[in-house]
Formats: C-alpha cells, structure tokens, sequence
C-alpha cells in the first residue's frame, strides 16, 4: 500500500488546511500541466536523497497538474518520508500535502523564526497562511485534546506566544512572555487571536495596545 504526498508552489492561502477543500485539489488533478524550474529540478534529483528509512515506490516522483510535484512512498515509511519531504519544502519555499490524511502539512510561507506546537502536534516554522487553519484544528479538537496553540522564537525559547481556547467561557486566553514576566488577557474571537500572534510574530510596536494584560502567576 502506498503513501501519497506533493510538494507544490504556493498561491497564498488556500483556504483550508484540507485538501479536498481548498483549490489545490483542483491544481493536482484537473488544471492544465505547468511546472516550475525549482520543481522540475526536483523532480530529477529529488529521489536521491531519500533517507535509507524511505521507501519510494516505482516511478514515485512525477510532476503534476499545476506546479505539483507529488511522490509516492510506501505506507510503512510515511512519517519518515513527511520528515524528509517537510525539510525539502522548507528549503525550497514550498507546500506539502499529505494525500492520504487529507491534510495540508506546510503552506509555502513557513518561517523559521519560529517553530508552532499544539498538542501532539509540531512544526518548526511559523505560518501566517496556516495559523488560522491550525486555530480552527484547536477548536475542533477541544473535546479530546488540550486546545492550546504556542508560537516560540527560535533563537531564544523564553520568548513566546500561546493561547487556550477556554471552552466554557468561549474565549480565548492569549499570554505572553515581556522580559521576566508573562502577561495575559482573554479575547472573544478567533480573529483576535490570529491578529494579536501575527502582530507579535513580526515585532509590530503597538502589538497588544488594545488590550489590557495582566501579570500571570508562573
């Protein structure tokens, strides 16, 4: 049994962090064959450097639809084969899509200022077009896992950004780190959420002024 997964250029955010609900379907499967040099050269040498732990099945690379680059992999080396491809697409400013989870793995904007952690799940880079898709995942989940979302700077793990979807309240909880101190303040929408991370994420100077924070006891 195979593993699926492609590798494409980015047109912004897709709207959803799945497949079947976002244009990329579409760009796989229906749109008139076109490709990019940095995906062509890809799909020449890509093959070579797969780890020993990646099994990729007969003529497993091919370009696709529009500038997607898909490869497939046996099922028993699928996370080790997202691992490889989620580094390649990093490098290369690219998305990655896991075909068979239905899912979109990277957006093509990540930056890795920042690595992103929810429960169970991790990323090391920070996207803008992911971030609301990745809330939505939280909300989804409030039932079975803990639905928080951390933001972390790479080069100094003591500064943060993080937010706990507050079920019985239906708010969000979004804290801090400034300086020795973390401060926090609830907010009432998702929209508030995404501004106040990306607003953080790229040092913005009025970040937080309309909201009232408050020490939180550690």
């Amino acid at each position: 049994m195979s593993y699926d997964f492609v590798l494409f250029e980015t047109d912004g955010d897709p709207g959803s962090a799945r497949i079947s609900k976002s244009p990329l379907t579409e760009r796989i499967d229906f749109a008139t064959p076109s490709s990019t040099p940095v995906l062509e050269s890809l799909a020449a040498g890509l093959a070579a450097t797969a780890p020993l732990t990646v099994k990729l099945e007969e003529d497993a690379i091919q370009l696709s639809g529009d500038r997607c680059l898909y490869v497939v992999t046996s099922y028993n080396s699928a996370e080790e084969a997202a691992q490889w491809l989620a580094t390649i697409a990093l490098d290369y400013g690219l998305g990655l899509a896991d075909m068979n989870s239905d899912t979109i793995l990277l957006f093509g904007d990540e930056d890795t200022d920042a690595v992103v952690q929810i429960e169970n799940w991790y990323s090391p880079a920070f996207s803008a077009y992911g971030l609301p898709h990745l809330l939505i995942e939280v909300m989804r989940l409030k039932d079975t896992q803990l639905p928080y979302l951390r933001v972390t700077r790479t080069a100094d793990d003591s500064q943060f950004i993080q937010t706990l979807y507050q079920v019985a309240e239906k708010q969000w909880l979004v804290e801090y780190s400034s300086g020795a101190e973390t401060l926090g303040t609830e907010v009432a929408t998702l929209k508030d959420v995404i501004g106040l991370i990306e607003a953080w994420f790229a040092g913005a100077a009025d970040f937080g002024a309309a909201h009232s924070w408050t020490p939180v006891e550690n």
